[in-house]
């Protein structure tokens, strides 16, 4: 099971999601609602901290192609997560940033999420199933219906599928027996307030991920 540990925001606390064995590190930024919002600047020098064999993850719900293609070139994150893309601007920014891997946020709310997780498949490397807040960006902290989290799963198989949304160290065991995804992200869950991690929760959440 792969780990990614998302909102990070100070150097101490991704050298805890390394020590800890997580395999992904997410940094948001060009999202003005967010409380993790990063600049671009800092982003860049946290992201210069995490080892060449660890995923970087630029996080954002800018739908700008030309704020993507300046996240890609500045910052030259492994993947890009996006909240909120349409179509025309996935396909316009492959065409700019093709070495970039795209993660496609979905909504987990009804019936509908899973044929917008099927479409969201097919222009990216994952599709990632959170409960979105208002600004359709994650770190809510709430979870969402798992089994309908897990018939998504199902229709995107093989696609890599991503849980994410109120997963902690506690309940993370049983979402993934649940859903079986691919692998699954969490901020909120291993904080001790917001953009601080906690150390325990993070040690944690990935030891009960990641134990078989």
């Amino acid at each position: 099971m792969r780990v990614k540990i998302c909102g990070l925001m100070r150097s101490a606390d991704v050298a805890t999601a390394a020590k800890f064995g997580a395999d992904g590190f997410g940094f948001v930024v060009a999202s003005p609602t967010s409380r993790r919002n990063l600049s671009m600047t800092k982003a860049r020098n946290l992201m210069k901290t995490v080892s060449v064999f660890s995923t970087k993850v630029a996080v954002t719900s800018s739908r700008d192609v030309r704020v993507l293609e300046r996240i890609c070139a500045s910052l030259h994150p492994d993947m890009l997560q996006l909240h909120r893309a349409e179509q025309d601007t996935v396909r316009d920014l492959r065409k700019r940033c093709p070495n970039v891997g795209l993660i496609l946020a979905a909504r987990v709310r009804d019936r509908q999420s899973i044929s917008e997780a099927r479409l969201a498949a097919r222009y990216s490397e994952a599709v990632l199933a959170d409960s979105l807040g208002a600004d359709g960006m994650g770190g809510t902290g709430r979870t969402h219906d798992w089994n309908l989290t897990a018939r998504i799963r199902e229709s995107i198989f093989p696609h890599p599928l991503i849980l994410a949304g109120g997963l902690t160290p506690s309940n993370v065991r049983a979402a993934i027996r649940k859903v079986r995804p691919h692998a699954v992200d969490v901020s909120t869950g291993v904080e001790a307030r917001v953009g601080v991690k906690d150390l325990i929760k993070v040690r944690d959440f990935i030891h009960n991920a990641k134990e078989r």
